[in-house]
């Protein structure tokens, strides 16, 4: 009888070989395809994370600005009736102060419900 030698291998060993060695390939393959899938799930969860972000930041920097209009004018008023000038209207009327004060409560009222009717100044939904 003859038996093959410790070099040589026969032919069905080298197609187990083969037979194994396509499914090690395969498995890799498709690892590697869910690693992609993974990578790409990753990346997306990213991805909505900053443009969550950016939404929030964007609604804060909304509040901020009608805040800075509603504020603006009465900056203004309060500025211009500040100035040591003789000839501003209500400044040497016994009810100047009060109409000045008036005026500005109202504007900033306006302002706010206005605002606040286009939704500038509500608070998104966490």
């Amino acid at each position: 009888m003859c038996r093959p030698s410790l070099g040589h291998s026969t032919q069905a060993e080298r197609d187990g070989l083969i037979a194994r060695s396509r499914d090690v390939i395969e498995h890799i393959e498709r690892v590697v395809h869910h690693v992609r899938r993974l990578e790409q799930s990753a990346e997306t969860v990213v991805q909505i994370h900053f443009s969550a972000q950016g939404n929030r930041t964007n609604d804060i920097m909304r509040t901020l600005t009608a805040l800075t209009a509603i504020f603006l004018p009465l900056n203004l008023i309060a500025g211009i009736f500040g100035m040591n000038f003789e000839f501003i209207p209500l400044v040497h009327h016994a009810a100047g102060f009060w109409w000045a004060m008036g005026s500005m409560a109202f504007i900033a009222a306006t302002l706010g419900l206005l605002f606040w009717r286009k939704r500038y100044l509500e608070r998104s939904g966490r």
